[in-house]
């Protein structure tokens, strides 16, 4: 006479083959990617300002930032809400490296069209990449731009 349970032993033992795999996987990959180990950049102004007048068709504003553990190279992305209208820029584009240390970027926004057409308020952003791992590290800075 057979127990029940030597007829579903090889299912049983593949379940737990499969759990101790997933459970591998997720302590040596899922874990430590995780937002507890992910640098995160901290901007001193936030969000930023720029004003200008129309008629001068650009202004800029500076800030610094951080990153809470170094990332190594960082570049940034600018995003507009209105790109057709104006468009946004940092200087310097890159950095070699991201640490403890600040680091100072000025953010340019520019009008693309007449400067009758270029006035009101805007928003923008700036997106700190980190190459590398192709991911954007948090968090980005809000810009709001003001052209009078």
């Amino acid at each position: 006479m057979r127990l029940p349970i030597t007829r579903y032993l090889p299912h049983i033992l593949v379940g737990l083959a499969v759990a101790s795999v997933l459970g591998v996987a997720y302590t040596s990959i899922i874990l430590p990617s995780s937002n507890l180990t992910n640098p995160r950049v901290t901007w001193t102004t936030s969000p930023l300002t720029i004003s200008f007048a129309a008629t001068d068709g650009s202004g800029s504003a500076t800030d610094t930032l951080n990153c809470s553990i170094n990332t190594g190279p960082i570049s940034f992305r600018t995003v507009s809400n209105s790109p057709g209208i104006i468009a946004l820029t940092v200087v310097p584009a890159s950095f070699g490296d991201c640490g403890a240390s600040l680091l100072q970027v000025t953010v340019l926004a520019t009008c693309q069209v007449s400067a009758n057409l270029c006035k009101g308020s805007f928003n923008g952003l700036v997106q700190v990449r980190q190459p590398d791992n192709y991911r954007n590290l948090p968090a980005n800075l809000q810009v709001n731009i003001n052209v009078g």
